[in-house]
């Protein structure tokens, strides 16, 4: 576990708990979407953006988005020409936003969205061209505030046993030459434990993009932790790296 990922998403979850609460409508990629109270969204959808811009939807005729919260990645493949999209999540907040979204942006009859604990409620026949998943990176256990919240699972996977699972599923619902694809952070997340799980599915974890932004330490907050991850100009580099699972 990094520490620097820890403090970092401790804080965004403390802030989650407090911005969340409640519907709201933010704007992304030059598009309005709607956040019901409950799910993770609106400035916390900066690498959702960079993710779904990067995502390779030439020629997907079927898409499958993990851990879909507003739906921002699977109504832009439907945007962008992908005829079917199945969006998932466990929180049933994060479903009914993907819908609303979708309906939104005029793509309701290609997106569909589903309460699923990773692929419980996927059909198991079905097979998908792309299979995209924003995954909760950072290895900590936090509890829960409430037995129905769902904000932990945005950020932290204790052992990264919910990757492991995903990672058990994957192949089976990839079609012959189909792609999957995780958001993560290799400065916040365990790259190599996560390629380790990858490996055992057989699976090569390698970057396919990534962006980095640098920041000073005093804004990300007053710790220690902030402090020593700093380079030698006082600033803290952060990435999110697009990461491709290859068969």
């Amino acid at each position: 576990m990094k520490e620097l990922g820890r403090a970092m998403a401790s804080a965004a979850l403390r802030e989650a708990r407090e911005r969340c609460a409640r519907d709201r409508v933010f704007t992304l990629g030059g598009r309005q979407w709607l956040q019901l109270a409950g799910v993770v969204g609106s400035e916390y959808n900066t690498a959702t953006e960079l993710f779904a811009q990067w995502l390779p939807y030439a020629g997907a005729k079927s898409m499958l988005e993990m851990g879909c919260g507003c739906g921002v990645a699977a109504v832009t493949a439907a945007l962008a020409g992908c005829p079917e999209v199945l969006a998932v999540d466990i929180n049933p907040y994060a479903v009914e936003s993907t819908r609303i979204n979708a309906a939104r942006h005029g793509v309701g009859e290609r997106v569909t969205a589903l309460r699923s604990d990773l692929f419980s409620a996927v059909d198991p026949n079905a097979r998908f061209d792309l299979v995209f998943w924003n995954s909760p990176f950072i290895d900590d256990e936090v509890p829960r505030a409430a037995p129905d919240e769902y904000f932990v699972d945005h950020f932290f996977d204790p052992g990264y046993s919910l990757h492991d699972r995903f990672l058990a599923g994957l192949r089976t619902h990839l079609s012959e030459n189909g792609r999957a694809f995780l958001g993560f952070s290799m400065a916040m997340g365990n790259v190599d434990e996560v390629a380790d799980i990858a490996a055992r599915h057989g699976f090569t974890l390698r970057p396919f993009r990534s962006e980095g932004f640098s920041v000073p330490y005093q804004e990300l907050g007053t710790g220690d932790v902030f402090r020593q991850a700093a380079d030698e100009s006082g600033k803290v580099t952060i990435d999110f790296s697009l990461m491709e699972l290859v068969r």
